[in-house]
């Protein structure tokens, strides 16, 4: 390692007497004293476990002076780290730490930048100046502040941050020599997070979209300040684990009319626990199908946050809140997403819908759609529906199959399947369920002692492999680069989407359920949510044996309408019409019955799912849900029901 003189203490601090010192910063480098420990975490798992120390809300003073440690190491034990200092960048120890979405940004030139560490490349020393990118928003690769020698279409020390999102960036830049010291972005991915020292010497410099996380066993960050007239207070803080904030509406949020005052209020259950220390704030922001945007911010002690708007047309308005401490940081807790624990903001996604009938379409259907699924169905069956059914286990009186079916298009269907133990011929209704979106391994059901259950994973790919296997797939069916069915030029043709093999697959799997001689002959349901909502739809629509759906937060509902939200959404071709949910709900014989459809979900966008409902003409039914975005509800939830019988 390089060493090089840090400017004396009273060069930087003037005369400020030491206080105490973080030994983890002075064991590497000695020369760096009179620091205190703003805040100390693990970027791996920031997302679940947030800080380990936090002492930013504790810390009065004037800060002087800011630093950055960071320590890696990686899976082969090997070592490494680098700390920077610099003169602030902002006024107060707690908005130099992690940036959270709607965070302040900060996107500037820092003066008198010093750099440490040893790794190999990364230019060590003492520079005039250095620049930061700190904001917890999406950005893009565009060199906004014309950092000299940046680029426009690279990811590098000179971006160009977005006005919403969440993926967040917490990096500092050597701009000088044309280096990123570390990167800390995709902030709230866990292990598959953006972080690094140095240049990447991937496509992207800063590390962005690299998932370096995946690369290191363990890694170490911790923030530091030099103060004058330092101080370390008691506080009372909020513990987020216990916080809800509730939103609700003056009337049925699904029963407004365009033009209508909306009034929303917003609450804070605290659990019980007493006002805090310091400030905290309410911070909230609305937008909506008018494109139009309102943003705000009250005092959490000051009780409930009202907002007034209203939408001039048939659509809907969304409205999002947090809660953050004085330095704009986002109180966090843990939470039930699909099932599983996940630590996120203190979180409100709501929202309310202004004549939902009237909203229409965005895209007209493809006129030869008929045409289109006739010959699908043709192309399936020119493949003999032959079939392995493997048992794999008996668990309470339930006998669990492993079953691969021959298939048109690239691999047959897979899944397991479960049927009651001697079950009597023609006895049971069968239900068929489909998977969301991603690559996982599929786990082994338990089943039911009532019907017949087939769960079919959406690639037909090998069941019982180890992790490895399933990564590698999920690479391999990308498409330039994109996850797949993400990919325009893929979908450009019908026929080669990756829809397509994932659509016959799920034609094959009913007509294998029908084939079972322990099926009743007449109760056929099809279920799943996302992505399997939409598959449950196709379902509906594409076999007239299918005699129940039952579809949750589904998705690619009115798909060239979503390009509105700026989400997660599939770039919008007119063949995708082929695809689209909307279309296929035209066609449904059934019942229908959408289970969840989140009023703050823009995953799958509410409004897609009311288009979803109206173009439904059997009987049917949706479940609007206040304060649910695509995996979360919230306890105790307000649900509002519409339902044509």
């Amino acid at each position: 390692m390089r060493r090089f003189q840090w400017m004396t203490a009273a060069a930087l601090l003037g005369a400020m007497t030491l206080q105490a010192e973080v030994p983890e910063l002075l064991e590497l480098v000695p020369d760096a004293k009179g620091y205190e420990l703003i805040a100390k975490l693990n970027p791996l798992k920031w997302n679940s476990d947030g800080y380990s120390v936090d002492n930013s809300d504790r810390i009065s003073g004037d800060l002087k002076r800011v630093g950055y440690l960071l320590k890696l190491t990686g899976k082969d034990g090997k070592k490494s780290w680098v700390f920077t200092a610099m003169d602030p960048f902002a006024p107060n120890a707690g908005q130099v730490a992690v940036p959270s979405a709607g965070s302040d940004i900060y996107q500037l030139y820092v003066n008198h930048l010093e750099v440490a560490g040893n790794v190999e490349g990364v230019k060590t020393g003492t520079f005039e100046k250095g620049n930061v990118e700190f904001w917890g928003n999406n950005y893009g690769p565009g060199n906004a502040k014309n950092i000299p020698g940046a680029t426009n279409d690279k990811f590098d020390f000179g971006d160009g941050v977005a006005k919403d999102g969440n993926y967040g960036s917490m990096q500092v830049h050597n701009y000088l020599e044309k280096q990123t010291v570390f990167s800390f972005s995709n902030l709230n991915a866990n292990g598959n997070c953006d972080l690094g020292i140095g240049n990447s010497s991937g496509a992207q410099p800063d590390w962005t979209f690299s998932k370096s996380g995946q690369t290191y066993a363990d890694a170490e960050l911790y923030v530091v300040g030099k103060f004058d007239n330092f101080k370390l207070n008691e506080v009372t803080r909020l513990n987020g684990e216990k916080v809800q904030l509730i939103g609700t509406t003056d009337r049925s949020p699904i029963e407004y009319k365009a033009g209508d005052p909306m009034t929303f209020t917003i609450t804070a259950d605290l659990g019980g626990q007493p006002q805090p220390t310091d400030d905290y704030y309410i911070v909230w922001t609305r937008t909506g199908d008018d494109e139009k945007k309102d943003q705000g911010k009250a005092k959490l002690a000051d009780g409930p946050v009202t907002v007034k708007t209203s939408i001039d047309r048939p659509g809907f308005v969304r409205i999002r809140a947090f809660i953050t401490d004085k330095n704009g940081k986002n109180l966090k807790k843990t939470i039930k997403r699909w099932g599983r624990d996940e630590k996120r903001d203190v979180t409100l996604e709501g929202g309310a819908g202004a004549d939902l009938s009237k909203i229409a379409q965005t895209a007209p259907e493809p006129e030869d759609f008929d045409a289109f699924w006739q010959k699908q169905k043709a192309r399936l069956a020119a493949v003999p529906l032959k079939y392995k059914m493997d048992k794999v286990a008996t668990k309470n009186g339930i006998d669990i199959y492993a079953v691969s079916i021959d298939c048109a298009g690239p691999r047959p269907v897979t899944g397991y399947l479960t049927i009651p133990e001697n079950a009597a011929p023609k006895s049971l209704p069968a239900r068929v369920s489909y998977h969301g979106y991603g690559v996982s391994k599929q786990g082994m059901p338990g089943g039911s002692k009532s019907e017949i259950q087939f769960s079919v994973n959406a690639h037909g790919y090998d069941l019982g492999k180890d992790d490895a296997y399933y990564k590698d797939f999920a690479e391999s069916i990308k498409s330039n680069g994109m996850g797949y069915a993400f990919d325009p030029k893929q979908n450009a043709n019908p026929e080669e989407a990756y829809f397509n093999g994932m659509a016959l697959r799920l034609m094959r799997s009913l007509e294998f359920i029908k084939t079972l001689p322990q099926w009743n002959g007449k109760d056929l349901i099809a279920s799943g949510g996302s992505q399997g909502g939409l598959q449950t739809i196709w379902a509906a629509a594409l076999d007239p044996d299918v005699t129940r759906g039952e579809s949750g937060v589904t998705w690619c509902c009115n798909i060239a309408g979503n390009v509105l939200y700026q989400g997660w959404y599939i770039p919008w071709v007119k063949e995708l019409g082929y695809y689209d949910a909307v279309n296929h709900a035209k066609r449904i014989k059934c019942p229908v019955v959408i289970t969840r459809a989140g009023l703050g979900d823009y995953t799958c966008p509410p409004t897609g799912l009311a288009v979803l409902y109206n173009s439904i003409t059997a009987p049917k039914k949706i479940i609007w849900v206040q304060g649910s975005d695509h995996g979360y509800v919230p306890p105790k939830p307000e649900q509002f029901v519409q339902e044509q019988k």
